[in-house]
């Protein structure tokens, strides 16, 4: 079944108008929102000049306590290489592109990277894959960013548009592999709809640089306890894998 939950959950947390953003400094629970001014401003179309207010956000997680928690929540484990970056706007109460007449309040952009798959632990019978996370990324083609909200027919407040961003979510770099751990979501897009997202922010993608380093410590999830998961030999073909691809 798809599922949609975890990445509504950060997608309410913050969207495109002001009126959902906690002032700055302020504590709301487990939800903590900053706001932070790109340095300058964007000029899309003239004579307009628009400027850009990142809002950083956070949202309460479900997160798994052992690596066999997180394999047998996962609908999708793999080893992936980041091929492009693009965004979009969604209404985030009905997962769907937005209409016409969609309230503005409901507007959130995600950010989605397509994936080819290099190796599937299970799930993954698809390549690209095509991954979701919950709004912008800070430092990345934010002329993109700001023309896509735009587009979407997001509110400007004294010409100030907002970019939310995941104080938490990796950003994934193209180009670069990741171990994935993803789940399906009832998410559709201009017609597309199989995307996956994260399980939650720190337990879905995983670089490579040190695969046994501990992502928390609680739950003794690395990228090689993830691996091993798999068989006693999973291991080990994961680096093989992971040789070949970085002496392409």
């Amino acid at each position: 079944m798809k599922k949609m939950i975890t990445l509504l959950v950060a997608l309410f947390a913050v969207t495109l108008a002001a009126c959902s953003a906690v002032p700055d400094g302020t504590h709301n629970g487990e939800l903590t929102t900053t706001h932070e001014h790109a340095e300058g401003s964007y000029s899309i179309g003239q004579p307009a000049l628009h400027e850009v207010e990142f809002v950083y956000f956070t949202a309460d997680e479900l997160m798994f306590g052992s690596v066999a928690s997180l394999v047998e929540n996962s609908d999708h484990v793999f080893l992936g290489k980041v091929e492009s970056i693009s965004f979009a706007v969604i209404n985030n109460v009905t997962g769907r592109t937005p209409t016409e007449d969609c309230n503005p309040n409901f507007l959130t952009l995600i950010t989605i990277y397509d994936v080819s798959v290099v190796l599937s632990y299970t799930g993954a019978q698809r390549t690209p894959m095509r991954v979701i996370t919950p709004g912008g990324v800070r430092g990345y083609r934010e002329r993109e960013q700001l023309s896509t909200i735009m587009d979407a027919g997001a509110i400007s407040f004294d010409g100030m548009y907002r970019i939310p961003v995941h104080l938490y979510a990796t950003s994934l770099e193209p180009g670069e592999a990741y171990l994935f751990a993803v789940l399906d979501l009832d998410i559709e897009i201009d017609g597309y709809s199989n995307f996956v997202g994260m399980v939650n922010s720190r337990q879905s993608f995983f670089d490579l640089d040190d695969p046994f380093e501990l992502i928390d410590d609680f739950s003794g999830i690395t990228v090689e306890t993830i691996i091993s998961e798999f068989g006693e030999t999973a291991f080990e073909e994961f680096v093989q894998n992971v040789q070949l691809f970085e002496n392409r």
